[in-house]
């Protein structure tokens, strides 16, 4: 999975967790609002530490984080 996939994972269970907008998993981060956005645009530049806080506000699967973690 590409950076691409990353956020089309991420998009997927934002509808499954009918979370709106980026802004919300932003709040669930310790990253400004410029920061996260730098990070969304290439997701490979994410420290793990907040890919981890976004993975489990959405409560992605974790047999899913892995295969991301794997190709990012």
């Amino acid at each position: 999975m590409n950076e691409d996939g990353f956020r089309a994972l991420v998009r997927q269970y934002m509808e499954l967790r009918h979370v709106r907008r980026l802004e919300d998993i932003r709040q669930h981060t310790t990253l400004s609002t410029g920061t996260f956005s730098k990070y969304w645009n290439c997701p490979s530049k994410f420290p793990l530490g907040e890919v981890v806080s976004i993975f489990n506000y959405l409560k992605i699967p974790y047999e899913e984080r892995g295969q991301i973690l794997n190709k990012l």
